[in-house]
């Protein structure tokens, strides 16, 4: 029996210095059909995911400790 999808994840906790941190994760679930389940799908679900995660942390580096960042 084949899989019906899978999840690809990853998170990274990032040292903001003066004792904070900051955390960043994504995942996404990828549906396959019957007989999907290849290379390049992973492929390309691995360069969504690095998508996801750059723009999620340019999104939240813009405010750290409640103050607007440049």
């Amino acid at each position: 029996m084949a899989p019906k999808q899978f999840t690809i994840g990853f998170s990274r906790t990032i040292n903001l210095g003066n004792y904070e941190s900051a955390r960043v994760e994504a995942s996404i679930v990828i549906e396959l059909n019957d007989g999907d389940w290849d290379t390049p799908k992973i492929g390309e679900a691995q360069k969504v995911l690095r998508y996801l995660l750059e723009e999620t942390w340019k999104a939240q580096n813009k405010t750290i400790n409640g103050k607007q960042k440049p």
